[in-house]
C-alpha cells in the first residue's frame, strides 16, 4: 500500500525542498517514513501550517487541499 502514495511522497519531497535546512532534516524523515496512517498525515498536515509561507505560492489552504486530496488518493489504492 505504501507505494499507492508515492504522488503525496513526491509532492511533500517538492514542498521540503523549499524549507530550510534545519526544517528539511525535521521533516525529511517523516516524508520518507510515511506508510499511510491517520496520525502521520495529521503529523504532517500540522507541520506544514507551521512552515506558513514557505510551503508554496499562493493559497496555502489550496496546497493543503492538494496533500488532503493525494493522501485520499493513496488510501483509495488509485
Amino acid at each position: 500500500m505504501e507505494k499507492n502514495f508515492e504522488p503525496l511522497k513526491e509532492r511533500l519531497r517538492e514542498i521540503n525542498g523549499r524549507l530550510d535546512p534545519d526544517e528539511q532534516a525535521y521533516f525529511s524523515p517523516l516524508i520518507e517514513n510515511f506508510t499511510g496512517g491517520l496520525s502521520e498525515f495529521q503529523r504532517i498536515m500540522r507541520d506544514l501550517g507551521k512552515f506558513g509561507e514557505k510551503i508554496g505560492d499562493g493559497s496555502k489552504f489550496g496546497i493543503y487541499r492538494e496533500i488532503q486530496h493525494l493522501y485520499d488518493q493513496g488510501n483509495r489504492g488509485s
